[in-house]
């Protein structure tokens, strides 16, 4: 009978009962590299094929979905991905409580949850609310990545809320790990590519 494989998460996973109260990356990482940040890193792919191949930046992955941020946490520590670290947490609670002002050089955000029923707006991520958190995490020169499969949601939050920002709206940049005609090269990009849906990228830096 096959058997699951156990996730082992140390040393990439964070306990955020243990964590300092704002994180201090240096210490975290033991150098003072550039930090990135996913949101929703589901099963990692993203952020291990980023942590591979750019040794000198850091990066943070924030999960809430256990078995997702377990499994993300096993992948990069089985790639030796020793520059990511991981965090199960409600994206917007971390970044306010734990992540330093002006830290953080760019922050991805790919295939939030779009929430779709009209009552369950209000917990989308992305929208006005959300942007002075950006802000104020962001570096000045630091950028917001944003991808979306779902049109509502970009033209009715996150669209608005990222051009009523202080934030200026540049270019996508396309990240070296995604393939020939992907925004990004997740799971879910694929998935959704195969079912035929339109995507919707966004990018935006602080001045």
């Amino acid at each position: 009978m096959q058997t699951k494989r156990e996730l082992i998460i140390e040393p990439i996973a964070l306990d955020v009962e243990k964590i300092s109260r704002p994180l201090d990356w240096r210490t975290l990482f033991g150098n003072d590299h550039p930090i990135e940040i996913e949101i929703g890193m589901g099963k990692g792919t993203f952020l291990t094929e980023q942590a591979k191949a750019r040794p000198q930046t850091n990066f943070l992955g924030i999960e809430w979905a256990r078995w997702f941020w377990r499994y993300a946490s096993d992948r990069l520590r089985r790639n030796q991905c020793l520059n990511a670290r991981t965090v199960r947490a409600e994206a917007s609670f971390f970044l306010t409580e734990f992540v330093p002002t002006e830290s953080i050089a760019v922050l991805h955000v790919y295939f939030p949850d779009p929430w779709p029923k009209a009552r369950h707006h209000k917990r989308r991520l992305l929208q006005d609310k959300f942007m002075p958190v950006v802000q104020r995490i962001l570096i000045p020169g630091g950028r917001l990545q944003v991808v979306t499969d779902h049109q509502g949601y970009f033209e009715e939050n996150i669209e608005p809320a990222v051009r009523g920002s202080a934030l200026t709206i540049v270019d996508y940049n396309r990240p070296g790990s995604a393939g020939e005609g992907e925004f990004v090269g997740t799971n879910f990009e694929r998935k959704y590519r195969r079912e035929g849906r339109p995507f919707y990228a966004l990018a935006a830096v602080k001045q």
